[in-house]
């Protein structure tokens, strides 16, 4: 069996940020249940999501590199796992989104005014060979929402905790966009460079919710 040389650390990488992934939505609960913030309960289940489905992907490539019960004679497991992943990324920066314009309709003065519409679910046609690349067009054009509304939020009010998560997301977009440009170019190093930023990403907003917490419940 020929293992690709990037399989191990992407598959060490997919588990880190699914345990990352995890802890922002532990304390994004904890800490929304406090404040009865929705949108840092959308950010729970959301996150919730998205590590679940990194730890599941990056478990089926833990198999498949140390070839557990010949997985990598079943390739369809694979393809089955990162399918599954792409999806709930994409409810999750849905949920996201959704999240995000809530808080900017809310009546809190350190909200903006402006609201932009939550982003729609798009619908993954069946596109074959391209079906990957379709899903990860789909969650760049979520999280670029998601930030734009970041934005919007961080120009009103200019807080450190806005800047964060704009930070955060942009960071996550720009991870998705060199995904995406590596299944075109057929760069391993390029995804792995957007696993790593990706990872950087959940970093600063796992930062964010533990912070925004602890000044919260003081």
């Amino acid at each position: 069996m020929v293992v690709h040389p990037f399989l191990a650390p992407n598959s060490i990488l997919q588990l880190l940020s699914g345990l990352v992934a995890l802890l922002v939505s532990y304390y994004a609960f904890r800490y929304g249940r406090v404040a009865t913030s929705s949108f840092l309960r959308l950010l729970s289940l959301g996150f919730m999501l998205l590590g679940l489905g990194l730890l599941a992907q990056g478990s089926v490539l833990t198999l498949y590199l140390f070839n557990v019960g010949k997985i990598a004679d079943r390739l369809t497991l694979t393809y089955d796992a990162t399918a599954l992943y792409l999806a709930l990324q994409i409810i999750a920066y849905l949920l996201i989104g959704v999240g995000y314009a809530r808080r900017m309709h809310s009546a809190a003065p350190m909200e903006p005014k402006e609201a932009v519409p939550p982003a729609t679910l798009a619908i993954i046609p069946a596109l074959g060979t391209r079906l990957f690349q379709f899903s990860d067009l789909v969650i760049v054009i979520l999280l670029a929402l998601i930030a734009f509304q970041a934005l919007l939020v961080f120009s009103d009010n200019r807080s450190r905790f806005s800047l964060l998560v704009l930070s955060a997301f942009i960071l996550i977009m720009v991870a998705h966009m060199a995904e995406l440009l590596s299944s075109f170019l057929s760069s391993g190093v390029l995804y792995l460079s957007g696993g790593l930023v990706q990872l950087a990403g959940f970093l600063v907003l796992l930062y964010f919710v533990i912070r925004s917490g602890r000044v919260g419940a003081a």
